[in-house]
């Protein structure tokens, strides 16, 4: 799973994905499905930016070049906020072969109907010396 900056270009994460691609395909292994889900809100923000383009690619390879994705991905900072390997079962991956990723689902409510955070109290603070 990648998270892309949606400050660079469709062109550089065309790029990114088939470098991803080629590193899988190059050392034997096969790209089950690249799932991308758009721009969505980051749970908190990374190197300034609130939102990013979640990418998903289910593939089947060694370890080692799991390694080397990682690598590379961390190498291209000006592109990828956040990568991460998932290993999947044996039944997920059969799923996802038959299926793709599934969209996520948010269940939440909408922004202004969210409760309000902080703290609750019942009264006044007392301060303990």
């Amino acid at each position: 799973m990648m998270i892309l900056s949606t400050q660079a270009d469709g062109e550089k994460h065309a790029e990114t994905i088939s470098r991803v691609r080629s590193l899988v395909e190059d050392a034997g292994g096969t790209v089950d499905d690249v799932a991308e889900w758009d721009r969505r809100t980051i749970a908190y923000p990374m190197r300034k930016e609130s939102d990013g383009l979640y990418v998903i690619v289910t593939c089947q390879t060694t370890p080692a070049v799991i390694d080397e994705i990682t690598r590379v991905l961390s190498i291209s900072k000006d592109v990828v906020l956040r990568a991460m390997p998932f290993r999947l079962t044996t039944a997920q991956l059969a799923t996802v072969q038959a299926n793709g990723v599934p969209e996520p689902v948010d269940e939440r409510p909408e922004r202004e109907e969210r409760p309000r955070g902080g703290r609750r109290s019942s009264g006044p603070r007392r301060r303990d010396r």
